[in-house]
């Protein structure tokens, strides 16, 4: 009877770190796949793209080497 009325005490608080055990996972797995689904929607650009974009005069020299520069950064 001491080891059942021991394991009524702290069932409750069993339980309690079970729950808290469980929700934090379920809350770690969706913030994970928020954060990891906010860099899919990016777009993403080939050098050739960039360059056709430059000669034809929708983006700068600058912004070229900037992109250009981050796709190699990126690559490495």
């Amino acid at each position: 009877m001491i080891l059942g009325s021991s394991f009524a005490d702290i069932f409750p608080a069993l339980l309690l770190l079970l729950v808290f055990a469980i929700v934090g996972g379920v809350v770690i797995l969706v913030l994970r796949k928020k954060l990891k689904s906010d860099f899919k929607t990016t777009t993403t650009f080939t050098l050739g793209e960039l360059k056709k974009l430059r000669d034809a005069g929708q983006m700068s020299d600058e912004e070229y080497e900037r992109a250009r520069q981050s796709i190699i950064d990126n690559t490495l």
